[in-house]
């Protein structure tokens, strides 16, 4: 018989593994959803220029006519002229083709790119697949 303890001794496991310890994030450690989303939050955490990033909680929701959608990175940077902070919300995909995406993922970055366009200059929205386009 399966033990409870077993399965959260797993879950536990599961979890401590996708953690990275970074510096320069409001948290010691972040957790990621994939090696893309690994290596991004590794280079920025190595950048002068970040000031601080996070991987958005799930509970970060921006409703859409398709569903919620969560964006992937909250971000501040220093601009190239060092004065101003830039604030960035960063999606993080394996591919920048919107085809290669499914309908739906696609359709909710579409609506997140609406949405923080109609903010005007607060907030930065893109979907990059590497941290230097940030």
């Amino acid at each position: 018989m399966r033990r409870i303890e077993d399965d959260i001794d797993k879950g536990l496991i599961r979890y401590l593994n996708r953690l990275l310890e970074v510096k320069n994030s409001v948290y010691d450690f972040i957790e990621f959803e994939s090696d893309n989303e690994k290596k991004f939050a590794k280079k920025l955490d190595a950048r002068e220029d970040i000031k601080v990033f996070m991987k958005l909680p799930a509970w970060f929701k921006i409703e859409t006519p398709v569903g919620t959608y969560n964006p992937d990175w909250a971000i501040v940077k220093q601009s190239k002229e060092g004065g101003e902070r830039l604030y960035l919300v960063r999606e993080t995909k394996s591919t920048l083709n919107a085809d290669k995406l499914r309908p739906e993922e696609s359709d909710k970055i579409k609506c997140a790119e609406r949405h923080y366009k109609a903010l005007g200059d607060e907030v930065n929205f893109k979907v990059v697949n590497n941290a230097d386009m940030v």
